[in-house]
């Protein structure tokens, strides 16, 4: 609740002084990165509320799908509560490798994604549907727009801001919506974040 009701208070001062906000074109650069590396697999990092299928080959009885935990662990026969959060698949894979060997011989294990549920955005403000969002692969701004319900009637369409931690330091970037839609500049149509919040006027 603290933690909600200082980001209102922050966008409320950034509606009132917002002169200097950047465009979210600053952050192109950034984004030709991220278009490279959100697509591995490897690279995603579990978090809580992830649904994960662990396998273990002709071994059925100890094969599971499992959610993650808000503890951050999963529960799996014989090896019991395993630490998930944090790893990549091929980080718990490897993990899972080492304590089946107690219980099977040669192991062969695999871990796959099965939903995404700990990547969460925010929407506040003038939009039909304000709140948490799970963030899906590869999920634009526009996309997001459309997750929430679309802007509301009075919404400020030029003036859209996106908060986003860089570096450990949250920062705000100013979207304009228009400038997507007539196709003028598609670049402000970003891929979003883990974490982002984007707030509309």
């Amino acid at each position: 609740m603290l933690k909600k009701t200082t980001l209102l208070i922050g966008l409320a001062i950034l509606v009132a002084c917002g002169g200097n906000i950047p465009s979210v074109k600053t952050l192109e650069k950034d984004q030709k990165l991220n278009r490279s590396s959100v697509t591995t697999i490897d690279s995603y990092v579990i978090g809580p509320g992830d649904v994960l299928a662990v396998d273990i080959w002709k071994e059925p009885e100890l094969s599971k799908q499992v959610s993650v935990r808000l503890d951050g662990n999963i529960s799996l026969p014989l090896v019991n509560d395993i630490k998930a959060a944090g790893l990549t698949p091929t980080e718990l894979r490897n993990y899972l490798l080492i304590r089946y060997r107690d219980y099977v011989e040669a192991p062969e294990v695999s871990v796959t994604l099965v939903e995404s549920r700990s990547r969460k955005i925010y929407l506040l403000g003038k939009v039909n549907s304000p709140g948490e969002l799970v963030m899906e692969k590869n999920m634009t701004f526009l996309q997001a727009i459309s997750r929430a319900g679309g802007l509301g009637e009075w919404a400020d369409t030029s003036d859209i801001r996106l908060i986003r931690k860089i570096d450990g330091v949250e920062r705000t970037f100013r979207i304009d919506y228009e400038a997507i839609i007539s196709g003028g500049d598609l670049t402000q149509n970003i891929l979003l974040q883990p974490d982002d919040t984007i707030f509309v006027p």
